[in-house]
């Protein structure tokens, strides 16, 4: 199994770490696990990341920049905002300084040049041997109801007329039906979530489309600058409710990183967005939470075990007594279920600096 751990460096212009403290650690880190690569980012200190790569590329490890797309950006830049079908704020989730959820539109052009602007104006010439790729969705239904029936713009909505769906008719018919149009049959491990209604599966699938176009643009973009490319997803369960279609997603990047968040209760936590499904639709009917055991992750990880690309799942390796309240036993569970199940490896998510020696010494599976 390969490892990448991830570090997260703050928002834009909030440190959490300098240099000297990641350097100490990745030495501590690599005495106990072998790094193929560092997924770092997104503080725009340009002289953390120059340090670091130094160090990183002298021991063989690759440095990806932790990059998010649809939301944060409009911090340094202006957007264009994502919005409902009623044309209102897709909602936000402020759960940390520096990372606040609020997803800008995936039609804009606008947004997309934002991406490309930023990583040319702050991180171009640091020594980042790829990017990794975040917030690559819309709004989930933490920011209610709403947040996944967005992008609901103009140009959202011209887009999904050249895909043959009116976003317009499915507004009509949400009015109607409220949230007896989210009502599932039941949830297949190889197909996902049974929809009664075809138009809500329609609708889903559009917005996939939407955000694939944009999002394999942008890998384009950067691949031919000659950097390795991923992409941050959420589990397979959820996944559709935030417009990420795996198939269409693999077409052009490196590697995927699902987030198979079992312990985590923050955004693509599974049993987070679990709840605040169940809180966003009350009355919608065949929604029942799977138990978060081995049987539940092996059936996750089959879903997309035959795709064409670089699979490395992302299990939470780091413990935060507030949102994350991992355990060595989890993460080695955890870790040899991706074996078992042909995971290329896994990413030490979401920031190794909190990760306990325990838990990193239970998550080298040897092969």
């Amino acid at each position: 199994m390969e490892y990448i751990a991830q570090i997260c460096t703050g928002g834009w212009t909030q440190q959490n770490y300098t240099a000297e403290e990641i350097i100490a650690r990745l030495e501590k880190i690599t005495e106990m696990i072998p790094l193929k690569s560092v997924i770092i980012g997104w503080n725009t200190d340009r002289s953390l990341y120059e340090k670091t790569g130094k160090w990183l590329h002298e021991h063989g490890v690759d440095m990806l920049l932790w990059l998010p797309v649809f939301s944060e950006t409009a911090d340094l830049k202006e957007a264009d905002e994502a919005v409902d079908l009623w044309n209102q704020s897709s909602g936000r989730v402020e759960l940390s300084e520096g990372e606040n959820f609020s997803f800008c539109c995936p039609s804009s052009g606008r947004n997309i040049q934002n991406t490309i602007d930023i990583y040319e104006e702050y991180f171009s010439g640091c020594g980042f041997d790829g990017v990794f790729l975040d917030k690559i969705r819309t709004q989930s239904f933490a920011g209610g109801v709403s947040g996944v029936l967005s992008c609901g713009c103009e140009l959202c909505q011209i887009e999904a007329m050249k895909r043959g769906f009116s976003l317009e008719r499915f507004r009509l018919a949400y009015e109607k039906k409220k949230d007896r149009l989210f009502d599932v049959h039941g949830y297949d491990p190889e197909k996902g979530y049974v929809f009664a209604n075809p138009m809500m599966s329609a609708f889903l699938q559009t917005k996939s489309r939407i955000v694939a176009d944009a999002v394999n643009g942008l890998c384009r973009y950067f691949r031919q600058k000659g950097l390795i490319v991923g992409l941050d997803l959420y589990a397979p369960l959820f996944s559709p409710f935030v417009g990420q279609d795996y198939e269409l997603l693999a077409c052009e990047a490196d590697f995927i990183k699902p987030m198979m968040y079992r312990k985590t209760d923050a955004p693509a936590g599974i049993g987070y967005e679990y709840n605040v499904l169940k809180n966003a639709l009350p009355e919608a009917e065949g929604y029942e939470l799977p138990e978060m055991d081995r049987k539940f992750l092996t059936d996750q990880l089959n879903t997309f075990r035959n795709l064409p690309i670089k699979k490395y799942p992302g299990i939470e390796i780091n413990y935060r007594k507030d949102i994350a309240r991992t355990d060595p036993e989890y993460i080695r569970d955890s870790m040899q279920t991706l074996r078992e199940c042909g995971m290329d490896g896994a990413v030490l998510a979401w920031d190794v600096m909190l990760a306990p020696d325990s838990h990193l010494e239970a998550a080298l599976i040897s092969d």
